[in-house]
This record gives structure tokens, sequence and C-alpha cells, in this order.
């Protein structure tokens, strides 16, 4: 029996555990982060995939919320899967911010100047040679004893600025409970004696269970 292409069985393994519509995000943004031959496309066809995609959106005023919504949905998706530790789930194009730069960089200029704007986008991210000097981003790290008081906080580290550190505190929670939880109350304490301030969330198990998690703040 001929072995079934890495690719393949990438793509077929994420068709059967996220829903059509997480599926066709996953590989948009694998397409922005470069990564075409990953989903068996070579760049013409990413390029053009990633164009058809665009223009299926529905233009509310609202399509670079609408992106960036998706990426955190994935995001959070991923790490439910639990397909490897923490930090390798974030080697998935959800997380690469250069994927969300490049993202952002053609929606706009598609929206701007239609295909000739897009494909001049392109071109610019694109360049010949762009993956040998691309950037190597550090997984961001959740550090700490537990995290069910204060005392025992879990602590962010790596996070590149303040909405990614909020962000990698839901996927920790994914990570860690899977789906089958909904968030509670989430309060930022005031300083306590040694002027640590603390992340705090409830969340809530089935079918009675109440829980509290902390992470330290770095300010």
């Amino acid at each position: 029996m001929a072995e079934i292409p890495p690719h393949l069985s990438e793509i077929a393994y994420f068709a059967q555990h996220l829903t059509t519509i997480e599926l066709v995000w996953f590989l948009a943004w694998n397409i922005a982060d470069g990564r075409w031959t990953q989903i068996g496309l070579d760049e013409t066809a990413g390029r053009g995939q990633l164009l058809y995609h665009f223009s299926e959106l529905h233009d509310d005023g609202r399509l670079l919320e609408v992106v960036k919504q998706s990426s955190g949905r994935l995001q959070q998706r991923l790490m439910c899967l639990r397909r490897g530790t923490f930090e390798q789930n974030q080697r998935e194009a959800p997380f690469s911010r250069y994927a969300q730069r490049n993202m952002e960089t053609l929606l706009r200029s598609w929206k701007e100047d239609g295909e000739a704007g897009y494909a001049r986008a392109w071109e610019r991210t694109f360049p010949a040679g762009c993956e040998a000097g691309r950037e190597v981003q550090d997984p961001i790290r959740i550090v700490g004893e537990g995290g069910d008081c204060q005392e025992r906080a879990l602590e962010v580290v790596g996070a590149p600025d303040r909405e990614t550190r909020a962000a990698a505190e839901w996927w920790y929670k994914f990570y860690t409970f899977g789906p089958d939880w909904t968030p509670g109350l989430h309060l930022t304490t005031r300083p306590d004696e040694n002027g640590n301030r603390y992340s705090a969330h409830e969340i809530e198990i089935p079918p009675d269970r109440r829980k509290w998690i902390y992470f330290r703040l770095p300010w």
C-alpha cells in the first residue's frame, strides 16, 4: 500500500476534528503563514485559494475583526485537541504573528484595490527566498504550581504584549480542561502585601464543580 503523504494525513486529522468553517479558516491561516505546501498546494494555488476565501467573506465593515476572531477561536480549539505539548501546539499557523501580519496586509490590500492590490501585496509579502529570512517565534510558556490559589499562581512567560498574554491564559484553560467547561467570573486583583496582582479566572466544570485559576501579572 502506498504511503499517505504527510500533508494529507494532517488535513485528514483536522478535517475529522474541526468544523467545516474551522477547517476553512485553518487552511487560510496556513496559506497566510506561507505553509501552502503543508496543505498540498503550490504557491499559485495558495494565492488563488486565499483570494477566493476573501471573496466569500461577508463584508459588513468588520472583516479585520472577523479575521482576528477566527485566529483566536482556532487557537483555543487547537489547544483543546492537545496534539502535543502546550508549546508544541503553538507551532500551528493560527498562532503565528507572521501569519497574522500577512493576513491583515493581504486583506487590506484586497479591500482597497481589489485583485490587483492583492497581487501586489502578495509579491511584497512572499518574495523569492522569504522563507530563509523568516523570524523564529518562540513559544509562550505557562510556569507555576497549579494556579489554584495566589500562593501557587501561574505565570505567562514570553508573551510579546498584554493581548497575547491574556489570550495565553485562555489557551491554558482549554489545554488543561478541554472544551467542557464554561467561563465564570474574571477579575484582576488589587496588589497584595508584596505588590503582586493576579488575573483570576473562575470556570464551571460539569456537573457542578467550580474552580479558580490564578495568573500572576508582570506589572
